[in-house]
Order: C-alpha cells, then structure tokens, then sequence
C-alpha cells in the first residue's frame, strides 16, 4: 500500500512539474514573441511546414467525417421518414464539435510530435545551445514561431475542413439517401448561427496554441540519449490528445 501511494504522489508530483514547466514556457514565449525582430519569415515557413504540408490529410480525413457522419445519420432519419432533414442533423455535430476536435487530435498531434522530434533532435546535439551562444533567444527564434503558426493553421484547417465536410455529406445525401444537394446545402447553412462557426474557429485556436506550446515544451525538455527523442514524441502525441480533449470540454461548456 505504501509503494502504491508513493507511486501515485510521484505521478502527481511529475503531473504538477510538467504543467509548471508548460505555463512557464508559455509566459516566456509571450514576453519574448512580440519584441523585435517580428520574425516574419520564420513564422510564415512554419505555417508552410504545419499548414500547407497538412492540407493534403485534412482535406482527406474532413472529406470521409461528413460522408461517414451523413451515413449514419441517414440510416437514423430513414427509420423515421425524415432524411430530408440530414443537413439539419449533420451541420451541429460536424462544425461545432466533431470536425475541430478530430483534425487537432490527428493533424495537430502529427504536427506536435514533428516539433518534439525537431526540437529534441536540436537540443541532444546542443544546437540550441549554440543558438544562445550566438547571442540568439531560443524561446524567441524557436518557439515562437511555431507556437504562431500552430495557431494561426490549426483554424484555417478546420475552416478549410467545414467546406469539405459539407461537401462529402452533400455527396452521400445525394447519392445514399436521395437528398438534392442543393436542398442539404440550404439545410445545412440555415441550421447554423454566427456563434456556430465562431466556436469552431475558437476551438481551432485554442487547439493550435496547445499543439504548439506542447510540441515545443516537449522538444526542450528532451533528455540526452539515444531513445531520448523517440520518448519525447510520443509523450507528446500522449498530451496533446488530453489537453485537446480537456479544453474541448471547457470551451464547449463555455459556448453553451
């Protein structure tokens, strides 16, 4: 019994650790990021490597979420006669909730762990010792870049992801359940309000801050060895999935 509770205070100990160590990269990373140099071009070529290099994935896995979720729902309203409401039923659970939190625990967890991985491999041959050692803020050159542009592609992401969504529900209402396209578009579009997409696009922000500032804490605290960086990649898929999932919890809660 004593061995187990020691093992329990150990883990909450380390929770409390790692936590500490993330609000303190993000309080550095805030003081640091807006002073000059801008660092414009840093942050539009981690926009290119997170957002533009994800696009391809995104567009694939949005694409089967609304033709999957349409299936579903259709088989559902059939039973009752109404599957000329599908559009109604799709749109809520695809922009509100399905489509920001599924692209952030896939997209957003790839580009988590390839900042890890980068970021860990720097750190075990002191190249970002040698960063600071040029007079350069690592926090400044390294972090903040990423952090930026994981929030800035994590919503365009998902914007991007609601057309092909409704896209691929448009298909199988079609082609499945008989549903003009056009009148699941109209279903589709008059279901949602302003507040709607505003949600998504907060949660999409929020997940993208957090893929961001873990990818990077992550890839800093990676310690020297061998099996170092591969440890701290996956650790990193590990948490960021619980923190998209725990802050999904909080924004929807606060939306509604």
């Amino acid at each position: 019994m004593r061995r187990l509770i020691e093992r329990f205070g150990a883990m909450v100990l380390s929770g409390l650790d790692w936590v500490g160590g993330l609000t303190s990269l993000a309080l550095r990373s805030a003081a640091a990021g807006p002073r000059r140099p801008w660092g414009i071009d840093d942050i539009a070529a981690q926009l290119v490597e997170q957002g533009i290099r994800s696009l391809p994935i995104a567009s694939f896995m949005s694409l089967f979420i609304g033709m999957i979720l349409a299936v579903q729902f259709g088989a559902a309203l059939a039973d009752f006669g109404a599957t000329m409401k599908l559009g109604d039923a799709s749109s809520l659970a695809l922009v509100r909730e399905l489509l920001p939190t599924l692209i952030a625990l896939t997209v957003g967890a790839k580009m988590a762990a390839g900042m890890a991985a980068e970021l860990g491999s720097m750190k075990v041959t002191e190249q970002i010792d040698a960063v600071a050692a040029l007079g350069a803020d690592p926090i400044k050159k390294l972090v903040w870049p990423r952090l930026v542009a994981g929030t800035m592609a994590v919503p365009l992401l998902v914007a991007w992801g609601n057309i092909i969504a409704l896209v691929g529900g448009m298909l199988i209402g079609e082609w499945v359940y008989g549903v003009p396209a056009g009148y699941f578009y109209e279903t589709y579009v008059d279901e949602l309000a302003p507040i709607d997409y505003l949600q998504s696009i907060v949660k999409g922000g929020t997940f993208g801050y957090l893929v961001g500032l873990i990818g990077c804490y992550q890839g800093f605290s990676t310690k020297f060895g061998t099996e170092a960086v591969g440890k701290s990649t996956m650790e990193t898929v590990v948490a960021t999935s619980i923190c998209v999932i725990l802050a999904d919890f909080y924004i929807t809660i606060l939306f509604l």
